[in-house]
């Protein structure tokens, strides 16, 4: 366990050169994880010279020592970010991980083994930066097995949930509809997602019409590869599509998240140009083709594990899970703040009401951009308090469509100037 590499180097240290060849590795192992980059190299390479190719492949030494000059080359690289852990409202000695957010980051939810070592599902709110106390989430989605937050809609009204049994055998995906102040129960996704195999993390585009996720089943490029699918227009989900070479490697990658500009992934991956462990990295679909994927470098990753980064819309605050030392323990979420988002889109909120009685309605808005006739996302409202979210790009021009449960559809065109944003209100006629 990486949280042990300070005694495993003292351990190590009081090794006579007589022991096991295959201790150079573990005692580079432990020198990377701790950056003392030198000596894990000079490690690696004697491991090399003297073991051969008789217990370790080359070409595995050669990753693990290009992840060691990496990482010396990425710590004097430092980007301008600034990162720091949530601290003891969220973390503990346990495992606290798998941070979820919707698009304002009003709704937080992450999963916890705090209760019995049991990984259960949490969740909290940022108010004023704030965050909220955390809870659990009701029992309809927490059992006495693993459940995991696997990912959230940026509306928060659709929670991904990897479920498993208390050894991790099995894990397969589910959804949950945010029903009036609570989850409600959590449905299976059909067999086009998930398989007798390991399903384990998922993310939707804003228009609720593409999925991609994670999975360990035969045919990929070895590991955990990431996966996209899509819903015909019959409501059916098409057959999945392995991302390709570009994005998966012989290793893991696990975790996407798709942004709210529904082109930029982000994923953590194994492989790639990484420090160790797992790192984070995003690419971007432009020319119908995904860019080679970039490294977040740091501060954000480090020589241990970083996992599952969700940003907000506006792409200026992310919350990823980390494994690096001086930590609450196991690993932790952290928050970080990036100074030059790769992102314009901006949030407004807007709710609907009776013409008549001024009575606030659960609406569902659709927002379709008009010079290309392109759903750009589905939001619904929230049952608690009628608001939904819209993303949009500043000065475009956007057809809206407002529909609610009794009511005559309203359909308007708006163009929205960053100077003037205001949230929206509409009022709606009683089919009645």
């Amino acid at each position: 366990n990486l949280a042990y590499f300070n005694e495993a180097e003292i351990h190590f240290n009081k090794t006579t050169p007589s022991v096991s060849v295959e201790l150079f590795r573990y005692k580079a192992a432990v020198a990377h994880a701790n950056q003392k980059f030198k000596k894990a190299l000079n490690f690696y390479n004697g491991y090399k010279i003297i073991a051969g190719k008789k217990e370790f492949s080359n070409d595995e030494i050669n990753r693990l020592i290009n992840q060691v000059s990496y990482a010396e080359l990425a710590i004097k690289n430092r980007r301008n970010i600034t990162i720091e852990n949530l601290g003891s409202i969220v973390n503990t000695p346990f495992d606290d991980y798998n941070s979820q957010i919707n698009a304002d980051a009003s709704l937080f939810i992450f999963t916890s083994n705090r209760e019995n070592h049991t990984y259960n599902i949490y969740q909290s709110g940022i108010i004023k930066n704030q965050l909220v106390e955390p809870k659990k989430v009701n029992s309809s989605i927490n059992s006495n097995d693993n459940e995991i937050a696997a990912g959230l809609s940026a509306d928060g009204q659709i929670l991904f949930i990897h479920k498993t049994n208390k050894f991790f055998v099995g894990s397969n995906l589910y959804t949950s509809q945010m029903g009036l102040d609570e989850w409600e129960s959590p449905i299976k996704l059909p067999k086009e997602i998930n398989s007798a195999f390991n399903e384990t993390n998922a993310s939707i585009t804003t228009e609720n019409s593409t999925i991609y996720f994670s999975s360990d089943k035969p045919g990929g490029y070895g590991g955990k590869d990431i996966y996209k699918i899509s819903r015909l227009p019959n409501g059916e989900w098409a057959m999945p599509e392995n991302l390709g070479p570009i994005i998966n490697t012989p290793y893991n990658e696990d975790a996407p998240f798709i942004h709210n500009d529904n082109k930029t992934l982000y994923f953590s991956s194994q492989g790639h140009q990484n420090m160790g462990g797992y790192d984070l990295f995003k690419t971007e679909f432009t020319n119908n083709t995904w860019t080679n994927p970039e490294n977040l470098g740091t501060p954000i990753n480090s020589v241990r594990d970083e996992t599952n980064i969700v940003l907000t819309a506006d792409g200026k605050v992310g919350f990823y899970s980390s494994s690096m030392e001086n930590g609450f323990g196991g690993r932790d979420i952290y928050k970080t703040v990036i100074n030059d988002p790769p992102t314009n889109i901006l949030i407004l909120k807007g709710k609907a009401f009776d013409k008549k009685t001024n009575e606030m309605l659960i609406a569902k808005v659709t927002l379709i951009e008009t010079e290309s006739k392109k759903v750009q996302g589905i939001y619904k409202a929230k049952s608690s308090s009628g608001e939904f979210i819209l993303l949009i790009e500043p000065d475009k021009t956007y057809n809206v469509l407002i529909e609610a449960d009794g009511y005559h559809p309203i359909s308007e065109e708006l163009h929205f100037d960053v100077k003037k944003l205001a949230a929206l209100s509409f009022k709606m006629d009683s089919k009645k």
